[in-house]
C-alpha cells in the first residue's frame, strides 16, 4: 500500500521526528509512505493540488501563513484528503470542524499518538488508499481509485480517465468493475463506469464531470441510474455535511 503524505512544520527537529514516526509505522504495518516535507505554510499552500496527498499533517502555529490559513487553501482545492493538525493547543476546535480535520496531535507528539491516528485512518478511510494495477503497453501501472474520473470501453480497450492522464489497457468492463468493487463507482452505461465523486451535476442524458467531460447515462435504465446517484449523493451529504448540486 502506498500513501502520499505532506508534513508541514517550521521546526526542523519536530518535522524530522514526525517523518521518522511515519516511517516507523510504515515498517510495522507494511505501508509505503511517500512523504513531502514543508518548512513553511507558504511553500505548502503553493504546492496544493487536487488529489496530491492522502494525508496532511499540518502544524498550526507557524510564521507567515499559519496552519489554519494553509488548511483553508488546501480545502479550496481538495475536500477529500485526511487533514490532521499538529499543535500545542486545542483552542481551534470550531475551525477544525469547518476545515474537516480528522484529528489533533498535541505536541510533544509520541509514537503512540501517531500510531493511533494512522490506525483510525486505515480503518475508516481505507477505501481512499485502494489501487488497481493494469497493463498499459509494456508496463504495469498502479492507479489509485481516488484518481479515476471514469472508464470508457472502446473496441475491446479500456480508456481509464484519471486526474492526470488517460491510461489504455486491454481489459473488459466487467473485469475492471469487479476489480474496483467500490460503492463510489456507478456503471451508468454498458460502456462507462463513473466515479461519482467527480460528478459535478446531472443532465437529462449525461453526467457532467468536474473537468467538463460528459459521461452518458444508459437510456434503457436512466431512471434507475439517476436514482442510484441521488442516493449516493444524499449519503455523502449526510456523512460530510457538504451539499452537492444534482441538476
Amino acid at each position: 500500500m502506498k500513501i502520499s503524505v505532506a508534513v508541514c512544520d517550521d521546526l526542523e527537529e519536530e518535522r524530522l521526528q514526525m517523518i521518522r514516526m511515519l516511517q516507523q509505522y510504515g515498517r510495522l504495518h507494511h505501508v509505503e509512505f511517500k512523504i513531502e516535507p514543508f518548512d513553511r505554510g507558504e511553500g505548502f499552500a503553493n504546492a496544493v493540488r487536487p488529489g496530491r496527498w492522502d494525508i496532511v499533517l499540518l502544524d498550526i502555529f507557524m510564521p507567515g501563513i499559519d496552519g489554519i490559513e494553509a488548511a483553508r487553501r488546501l480545502r479550496a482545492h481538495d475536500r477529500e484528503c485526511i487533514l490532521i493538525f499538529v499543535t500545542t493547543s486545542l483552542e481551534h476546535g470550531m475551525v477544525s470542524y469547518e476545515l474537516q480535520a480528522t484529528d489533533y496531535l498535541v505536541k510533544p507528539v509520541a509514537q503512540k499518538d501517531v500510531d493511533a491516528a494512522l490506525d483510525w485512518c486505515m480503518r475508516e478511510k481505507g477505501e481512499r488508499f485502494r489501487t488497481i494495477t493494469v497493463r498499459s503497453e509494456w508496463d504495469e501501472v498502479e492507479i489509485p481509485l481516488r484518481n479515476i474520473l471514469y472508464i470508457e470501453i472502446k473496441r475491446h480497450t479500456a480508456y481509464i480517465h484519471t486526474t492526470e492522464r488517460v491510461i489504455q489497457t486491454p481489459r473488459g468492463m466487467n473485469a475492471l468493475e469487479e476489480q474496483i468493487n467500490s460503492e463510489d463507482f456507478l456503471r451508468c452505461h454498458r460502456s462507462f463506469l463513473v466515479n461519482q465523486r467527480f460528478i459535478h451535476r446531472m443532465d437529462k442524458r449525461d453526467f457532467v464531470m468536474e473537468n467538463g467531460d460528459l459521461v452518458p447515462i444508459g437510456s434503457s435504465d436512466a431512471a434507475a441510474m439517476r436514482q442510484k446517484f441521488m442516493d449516493w449523493v444524499f449519503l455523502q451529504s449526510w456523512k460530510t455535511g457538504k451539499s452537492v448540486e444534482l441538476f
